[in-house]
């Protein structure tokens, strides 16, 4: 007999689902990046403090239609999937910084951290139907 504390295969398919989600907003990230980093005609964008806030907005929305798409059972489930949507992309970002030594020009500026906002608050918007 399966006891209480046994997580359930369904839920661990959601954090896996939760997990690629990520992946896929990450790669959103960096094309964003370096579209607006054709826009600005430089090679780091985060020099400009607005395209943090259109990357902020842009994922935002991206993860707005993703909770969309995962229908949380709570405002508290869509909350905890943007935190670690927020966390998987920062630990990302310092993944491929860390080694460059770019790690200054890409957290150096305060509207890179509005990303990590627009990825948590995102799922916020999400208006679980009855």
């Amino acid at each position: 007999m399966d006891s209480p504390t046994t997580p359930q295969p369904k839920q661990n398919k959601r954090w896996i689902i939760v997990l690629l989600f990520g992946l896929v907003l990450f790669v959103v990230t960096n094309i964003l990046f370096f579209i607006l980093s054709i826009v600005a005609g430089t090679e780091q964008p985060f020099d400009y403090w607005w395209v943090g806030i259109i990357v902020a907005l842009v994922m935002a929305a991206c993860t707005w239609w993703l909770t969309q798409w995962l229908k949380p059972a709570s405002m508290q489930q869509a909350f905890t999937n943007g935190i670690v949507w927020a966390i998987e992309i920062a630990v990302l970002l310092l993944m491929i910084t860390i080694p460059n030594q770019t790690t200054s020009a890409v957290f150096g500026q305060w509207s890179t951290y509005l990303i990590f906002v627009g990825l948590a608050v995102g799922p916020l918007i999400y208006n679980k139907k009855p």
